[in-house]
């Protein structure tokens, strides 16, 4: 199962619109994981409810509005969010080949294939984000994000010296890009291929 996160510099920072429309026309069976930090709750919260998933002008409806085959919303204190997790992973239909996590001190408990880190200036930078930030494979403005409202010409970062072939081919087929694209990017931005076996980059 390939894993993606998303995470954030500050709130409302165009988490939820990225996964939005990486999930468009995507060919695989997805879900999605989204984590929210409350330290006041007694115990950790893993909900699927359709009811609530589905409720209109929630994040988690957008998601499955854009095609994600599961959503899942974990409320959780800090220190119970792996356990959270691992619960919810188990609730995930064994045929699910991607799967999205938007959060950021979820990240911190994981290894995604892929990390974004969405980059808001015109607010003050989370204590959670810090941490993320240095991890994240790619970086993207908050504000060209969304006035973009599309991937395939979206400006965007590699933040690492280097960047696996697998991640590359994943990474063009998310952003809606040509294999060349990702590829001419890559040369602009001085970025090295590694564990390329195919001779693309």
């Amino acid at each position: 199962m390939e894993m993606i996160g998303v995470s954030a510099s500050a709130s409302k920072a165009g988490k939820t619109t990225l996964i939005s429309l990486m999930l468009e026309d995507s060919g695989p069976r997805t879900a999605v994981i989204k984590t929210s930090i409350d330290n006041e709750l007694d115990q950790y919260k893993v909900i699927n409810d359709p009811k609530v998933i589905n409720q209109a002008g929630t994040d988690t409806a957008r998601v499955v509005e854009h095609g994600a085959d599961k959503v899942i919303l974990l409320e959780s204190p800090a220190a119970e969010l792996p356990s959270a997790y691992q619960l919810a992973r188990n609730l995930l239909d064994d045929d699910i080949e991607r799967l999205f996590i938007e959060g950021n001190t979820i990240i911190n408990f994981l290894n995604p294939d892929l990390l974004f880190y969405l980059e808001n200036n015109d607010e003050p930078e989370k204590d959670s984000a810090k941490m993320v930030k240095n991890r994240a494979n790619i970086k993207i403005n908050t504000n060209t994000l969304l006035s973009a409202g599309k991937l395939n010409d979206l400006p965007f970062i590699i933040q690492p010296e280097k960047m696996t072939c697998n991640q590359a081919f994943l990474l063009a087929d998310l952003l809606k890009m040509s294999v060349g694209q990702i590829g001419k990017i890559v040369k602009e931005q001085d970025v090295k291929i590694v564990k390329c076996q195919l001779g693309l980059f």
